[in-house]
């Protein structure tokens, strides 16, 4: 639609984009319970199998470093085109980690450095251990079971389209009648 001027609509679809992007930061903001293992290995002659395994639950939000929360932004490529942008590995929040793949070890220390993790013993006391030992540990724990995803962005985007659809369709209307009016002129 070259040279056609819909003011009102690129007016809504950018308010519509910028509270996508508020109500995705609030997401990661927001507490969720999320499920926690505790796993006792046992060395067998093909590697290493839990021995037993204990499921917990704790409550905390998806925020380690902010970077994410401070990298999803609002992207106009020009008139009627607006977009939300996020780092690329918030797919992997968003799908989570599937059986047989760990983290690379990189990634894992830099994790491991930012949310400031140090491993106990059995009595719950602090033990002194190499965080490239604690990063296998860890990814080994991955690799076997695995990391359940959170789509943050299915429920916003539902969310929004519902709450501004009756907006846009007054905005576009109102364009629409301007064109067909200065069309008669």
């Amino acid at each position: 639609m070259a040279g056609v001027n819909l003011p009102k609509t690129d007016a809504q679809l950018e308010r519509i984009a910028i509270a996508f992007k508020e109500a995705l930061q609030s997401a990661m903001r927001r507490k969720r319970k999320r499920t926690s293992l505790s796993v006792k290995w046992a060395k067998t002659q093909t590697g290493w199998k839990p021995k037993k395994v204990t499921k917990g639950s704790y409550t905390s939000n998806m925020v380690a470093s902010g970077y994410l929360l401070n990298n999803t932004k609002v992207v106009s490529k020009g008139p009627l085109d607006y977009s939300v942008s996020m780092p690329s590995y918030a797919k992997f929040l968003i799908e989570g980690r599937k059986k047989g793949k760990g983290i690379p070890v990189r990634n894992m220390d830099s994790w491991i450095k930012q949310k400031r993790i140090k491993p106990k013993n059995e009595k719950g006391q602090f033990k002194k251990m190499d965080k490239r030992t604690l990063g296998f540990l860890m990814n080994r724990k991955i690799k076997y079971f695995g990391i359940e995803g959170y789509d943050f962005v299915a429920p916003e985007r539902k969310d929004i389209l519902r709450r501004y659809n009756s907006a846009l369709s007054k905005a576009m209307n109102q364009d629409l009648q301007n064109i067909i009016t200065k069309g008669l002129r």
